[in-house]
């Protein structure tokens, strides 16, 4: 089955950034766009927040009530590229790659759940899902034409960590 993301919400969050970002390039390294933030102060099961930006890139730090520590880094005109770290205190080297496709599915569902700015979390939810089978740890998925997702892991006995990019080549 293919999904049409130009005819999907997906396109909303994630690929519209990227999108503006990638017109907005200049040669000179110059941005026409800035990163915009993709959450907010107050939102729900959102506990600590904080966002920075600089030129194209920017950070975003969220501490979720669920224990999760998320972290977004954004360059919109170099790569066009958003990536989510989402960091859990624990050894889960035991799990194996299916796991963790299967929680990169989970925890954008969460996340389309905090208000309707984020809503199109779900529809790269499903697009993860739909795929999953095909997905390799580690490696870009192209999705549409030029449009790129890449779940991976980084393991360490304190800390663990569920990495997402996104990104438009």
């Amino acid at each position: 089955m293919k999904i049409n993301c130009l005819n999907t919400p997906v396109c909303g969050i994630v690929l519209g950034v990227l999108l503006l970002a990638a017109a907005g390039c200049q040669s000179s390294a110059t941005c026409k766009y800035k990163p915009a933030p993709v959450f907010e102060e107050g939102l729900p099961h959102v506990s600590e927040y904080h966002f920075e930006k600089q030129g194209s890139q920017s950070q975003e730090r969220l501490m979720l009530d669920t224990g999760v520590l998320l972290e977004i880094n954004q360059d919109i005109c170099n790569e066009s590229r958003q990536e989510y770290r989402f960091n859990v205190k624990g050894n889960f080297s035991q799990f194996p790659d299916s796991l963790w496709l299967k929680e990169a599915t989970r925890q954008l569902v969460f996340l389309s759940t905090f208000s309707p700015k984020q809503s199109a979390f779900k529809a790269w939810a499903d697009v993860i899902e739909l795929r999953r089978s095909d997905m390799r740890l580690g490696e870009d998925r192209e999705v549409e034409p030029g449009v790129f997702v890449r779940v991976d892991r980084v393991l360490s006995p304190e800390e663990s960590t569920l990495v997402l990019v996104f990104s438009q080549k």
